[in-house]
């Protein structure tokens, strides 16, 4: 069993069927980790995913609901990365460069902790990702 980490974008493209392609292989990848690996959910994400707009969708919210509170789904709270995340968000924009988000922060911060042990990444953000997966030799899944 290997702990997989789903990014916001992956959890849109499972909910929101406008991008078929997409829509298929994240719900199809989803199904299949539940059934054998335990799904990571950073707990940030679920504020990008939780939005006005899917609150509004009761079978999304009851299906999503359902699966979070499935055995094998761990919700990681972000308390012991916010505060270094916030620094490195405020210095990878305006030092380097690279502008990221608070939420991509925590999840790099997630990725490098060893203690969580991830195996792998979905998401379809790789750019933002692909550096700290390489580095810890976890499997970055985006299709």
């Amino acid at each position: 069993m290997s702990n997989l980490l789903i990014d916001t974008c992956f959890w849109y493209a499972c909910y929101e069927p406008e991008e078929r392609e997409r829509h298929d292989f994240a719900t199809k990848f989803i199904e299949r980790g539940l059934q054998r690996d335990t799904i990571i959910v950073p707990h940030p994400t679920l504020y990008e995913v939780i939005n006005t707009r899917f609150s509004k969708q009761e079978k999304r919210m009851v299906r999503f609901r359902e699966l979070l509170t499935k055995h094998n789904v761990k919700v990681v709270n972000n308390d012991e990365y916010k505060e270094r995340a916030l620094d490195l968000t405020f210095d990878f924009s305006v030092k380097e460069k690279r502008p990221m988000s608070f939420v991509d922060m925590i999840i790099r911060l997630m990725l490098d902790d060893t203690n969580l042990k991830i195996k792998a990444l979905a998401t379809f953000n790789e750019k933002d990702f692909c550096d700290v997966c390489l580095k810890k030799n976890i499997e970055l899944i985006s299709k």
